[in-house]
């Protein structure tokens, strides 16, 4: 089998496909395509679905409900992507395609389609206008009055109608130019997916059972799940348990819900991913949306490093914003008091390169989950960005990267609209 496998130009296209620079570094799509691919050619691709390719592809635990974890649907809407940008590229010559249609997970081959033309001889030929109708110009009727009355009301109309589109674009043009317009364009991108990241609820859960925070070199590929330990007595089976759930907060839910609402959108390149699944590459080759402490999601480590704004939120410590290059009459550090009774709180806005510098990411942090429902809806709040932000509106430059220092104030649970404690623009 595995001999008639390798000759068939099927396999043998999947196998250039994988091979390609754009699957070469994402090694859990090329294992997605080449199991669907093996099993639908094979003369098995009834039994592909999303359990048994999480069981395969993902090692899932036999029996996992794919209602609690999305890790399938998350790479097959990945893998149409990159699909479709092999054959746009280094593909464009291939006499083969191979699709995923969306509701299945079994590949589709067929044919490139070749260009299409429109034969000359397949117009209407001069022979088919009826006969009885004179081309001769001196033979016309002259128009009645009442056709030029309606032509004149028409060209009133048009006039009107040309007006008026001037104005909508003038003003679409102005919005164009705001702050908020380019901030968005810059995070979605026809040329680049987009992901949105809210936060590990769980994994909060399980470092307060644990007694120690799970660091991102723990968390990254889910080590921190093979060898949970713990500072204090627990119970590691309920441990394992808890790490195991995809647990995240509603704000950072209404956070993603209003971001993939906005105009500047692009839904087929956007995508929700927990964070548990995100990988570092992610980082270096998409746009990102990220909500949440560091402790909630450790990749925040990741970026820490670009920051000037620090969120520092390890309990055993003080909770604090770390400001790195304090402007005059700004602090050097903000302390979070959690036992406030006036409940006032802090959260950061960071709109930052990724890794590689060939994207953006959009980080929103803040120390309880009202403070970061404030710094969402502020940055989804056109308003308060174009505000902030005037100096780079009414022209069509690119929005620098810049980062915001948020007071909160928390009433019964929910945040206030905040108070701009800090900006800073990066050079």
């Amino acid at each position: 089998m595995t001999s008639s496998l390798d000759e068939d130009p099927r396999w043998q296209l999947v196998q250039r496909i994988v091979a390609s620079p754009g699957f070469l570094n994402s090694p859990r799509l090329s294992s997605f395509l080449l199991h669907v691919s093996k099993q639908s050619l094979i003369g098995d691709g009834g039994s592909l679905n999303e359990r048994t390719i999480g069981e395969a592809v993902f090692e899932r635990s036999p029996g996992y409900d794919p209602r609690d974890d999305n890790i399938v649907r998350s790479h097959a809407s990945r893998l149409r992507l990159r699909l479709q940008d092999y054959f746009r590229e280094e593909g464009a010559l291939e006499t083969l395609r191979v699709s995923i249609p969306r509701g299945s997970y079994a590949p589709v081959f067929e044919p490139a389609d070749s260009d299409l033309s429109i034969p000359v001889d397949g117009l209407p030929e001069a022979e088919t206008v009826p006969s009885e109708v004179s081309l001769d110009a001196s033979k016309k009727t002259p128009r009645p009055r009442s056709t030029v009355k309606v032509m004149l009301i028409c060209l009133i109309l048009l006039s009107g109608a040309i007006a008026a589109t001037a104005l909508y674009l003038r003003h679409r043009s102005s919005l164009l130019e705001t702050p908020s317009h380019k901030l968005w364009s810059q995070v979605f991108r026809n040329d680049q997916q987009t992901l949105i990241v809210p936060a590990d609820s769980s994994l909060v859960i399980a470092r307060l059972m644990v007694g120690h925070p799970i660091r991102l070199q723990e968390y990254a590929g889910g080590l921190y799940r093979q060898a949970a330990d713990c500072d204090k007595p627990c119970d590691l089976g309920l441990v394992k348990t808890v790490e195991g759930l995809r647990y995240t907060s509603m704000s950072d839910l209404e956070f993603a819900v209003k971001v993939t609402h906005v105009p500047e959108a692009i839904p087929l390149r956007t995508e929700i991913r927990f964070a548990r699944d995100l990988e570092l590459k992610d980082l270096k080759e998409s746009n990102l949306i990220l909500a949440g402490s560091q402790e909630a999601d450790p990749w925040m480590a990741a970026i820490s490093g670009q920051m000037n704004f620090v969120v520092h939120d390890d309990p055993s410590a003080v909770l604090r914003v770390e400001n790195r290059q304090p402007k005059q009459g700004e602090k050097s550090e903000y302390i979070y008091d959690p036992h406030d009774p006036q409940h006032r709180g802090l959260a950061t806005i960071a709109f930052l390169p990724n890794l590689s510098g060939n994207g953006n990411l959009l980080a929103v942090q803040g120390f309880s989950l009202a403070g970061t429902q404030a710094a969402a809806e502020f940055v989804t709040n056109r308003r308060d960005i174009d505000d902030l932000l005037r100096t780079f509106a009414g022209n069509e430059a690119r929005l620098p990267h810049f980062e915001i220092l948020l007071s909160t104030m928390e009433v019964n649970g929910m945040a206030s609209h905040p108070v701009v404690l800090a900006w800073h623009v990066q050079k």
